[in-house]
């Protein structure tokens, strides 16, 4: 019994220390730069919706001297805006990240459990080689979340390569409100559908893609005290009566975001 309590307080204090640990408690983003040579991939993992953007941006070769965390930085600043590269994970990788490496992991090891173990083996190598900032238990708690995705729960989105390097540069610095859209409707492809209408409207949707349940009633969040985007967000799908949820607390790259409910039609758009 001793041994278990042991056990239950050392994990405790992993999971307290551990900071990708208490962003995936606290339900906030997390994001991870894979950076490459030549090519990049910024990734920022939803874990209320199970979804993760992935920003892929070509680049020159860094200039030597140039830290791992100033490369992330900017590829994140690049990527998704400034509040995207207030903090980020890094990991380096020898050659260009093979995302397709990465569908056949998530896709097949429950068919090939070999491939998990080999993964797993890739990932713990990152520490001991210090290609990462990420400790061991950070590795592991996202290492354990990604195992349960696959390939259709990311939303690959290119970066312009003046991006990178610039900063002033970025989603952000266009004007433009980021926002998500999410499906929980069942219907096929609304989300798609209003993203579309979204972006037309001069929105940057940086997320769209399905819920992690099915709701009756739509809702708009606010991750702002400045109310500002939600109530953009709002008015441009002609739902003006709804009422706007803020979440301060939750540190997300978007000023805001739409849960699609049942209720939600395009009759409601056009109000």
């Amino acid at each position: 019994m001793a041994a278990g309590v042991t056990l239950a307080l050392a994990l405790a204090a992993w999971q307290f220390f551990s900071p990708v640990s208490r962003e995936l408690i606290a339900g906030r983003d997390v994001g991870i730069a894979l950076l490459g040579e030549r090519s990049s991939v910024f990734l920022i993992y939803h874990p209320f919706s199970d979804t993760v953007g992935a920003f892929t941006a070509s680049h020159s070769k860094p200039r030597r001297g140039v830290a791992a965390e100033r490369r992330a930085g900017e590829l994140a600043l690049a990527a998704a805006g400034p509040a995207a590269a207030e903090r980020v994970f890094y990991v380096e990788l020898s050659s260009a990240p093979e995302m397709a490496a990465l569908w056949t992991v998530l896709n097949g090891w429950r068919a090939e459990p070999r491939l998990f173990w080999r993964a797993a083996s890739w990932t713990w190598s990152l520490k001991s080689a210090g290609a990462t900032n990420l400790s061991g238990f950070d590795l592991f708690s996202l290492f354990s979340e990604f195992v349960r995705l696959g390939s259709s729960n990311f939303i690959l989105t290119e970066v312009p390569r003046r991006g990178l390097g610039a900063e002033t540069a970025g989603v952000a610095a266009t004007g433009a409100v980021l926002v998500e859209v999410f499906n929980a409707s069942g219907r096929t492809g609304l989300a798609a559908r209003t993203a579309k209408r979204l972006r037309a409207a001069g929105f940057d949707v940086i997320t769209e893609g399905n819920y992690a349940t099915a709701e009756k009633h739509t809702r708009i969040l606010g991750f702002s005290r400045d109310t500002s985007a939600a109530l953009a967000l709002r008015g441009a799908l002609g739902l003006e009566e709804l009422e706007i949820r803020v979440k301060p607390g939750h540190r997300s790259v978007a000023a805001a975001a739409v849960i699609l409910g049942e209720d939600f039609n395009s009759g409601t758009q056009n109000k």
